[in-house]
């Protein structure tokens, strides 16, 4: 690959990794961002989001991602792993 080519493409990655975490950020604000321990290879952009919310919450947050993920996968043509998950402790069972 050419170095203008791997600059385009850092480029984009850039672009559609701000404007992922953005948006993250804009609907909850609240939202712990880190890089994924081990990403796949094939992976452009790999995030996990911590959120303090409740697992009905946190189930109706990941229908959301899903949503932006894919129209920023379309949009930049990258491959975007992002998981929402609860802190650590949490219970991710909701009691009946």
């Amino acid at each position: 690959m050419s170095p203008t080519a791997l600059k385009q493409t850092a480029l984009t990655v850039s672009s559609a990794t701000a404007e992922l975490i953005t948006k993250i950020l804009a609907q909850f604000p609240q939202a712990h961002i880190q890089p994924r321990s081990i990403p796949l290879t094939d992976e452009d952009i790999s995030l996990e989001v911590i959120l303090p919310m409740s697992m009905t919450d946190i189930y109706q947050a990941r229908e959301w991602m899903y949503d932006l993920v894919i129209e920023l996968q379309e949009r930049y043509d990258v491959i975007i792993m992002a998981s929402i998950i609860p802190p650590e402790g949490q219970a991710t069972i909701n009691p009946q």
